[in-house]
């Protein structure tokens, strides 16, 4: 009898990570990054130095964790399947996430994030 080998759901940071809104922000923000360490040599020292660091500290905070994130895997599985049913959902109601950040600017070319905040309820700046 052949079996059938059942993918598992992927990951939730792995479906934001590839929404084409996030990604094309991403290689945006990245090809500036680049572009300025590379202008800039003082800068890039600077920058090479934090990345570093940054490199190390996460390579000791990923070791240290490890064991406490084998031992939470159920919890973390199902916790992952809540947050991808509401991926799901926001995916439903905010279609931009499904386009790249060049073609969602065009779709706002005139916003101003303050006053859409304020009027909402919500305050950017004090």
């Amino acid at each position: 009898m052949a079996t059938v080998a059942v993918d598992p759901q992927p990951s939730v940071v792995t479906r934001v990570v590839n929404l084409p809104l996030v990604s094309s922000t991403y290689d945006l923000m990245s090809s500036a990054y680049l572009s300025t360490k590379d202008q800039y040599p003082y800068l890039k020292s600077v920058c090479e130095m934090a990345e570093n660091g940054v490199k190390t500290i996460t390579s000791v905070a990923m070791t240290s964790a490890l064991p406490i994130i084998q031992k939470l895997e159920p919890q973390i599985a199902v916790a992952n399947t809540y947050a991808c049913k509401g991926l799901d959902r926001i995916e439903e109601r905010l279609p931009i996430l499904n386009q790249p950040s060049t073609q969602a600017n065009t779709c706002f070319p005139n916003l101003d994030l303050d006053v859409c905040l304020k009027n909402n309820g919500h305050f950017l700046t004090s």
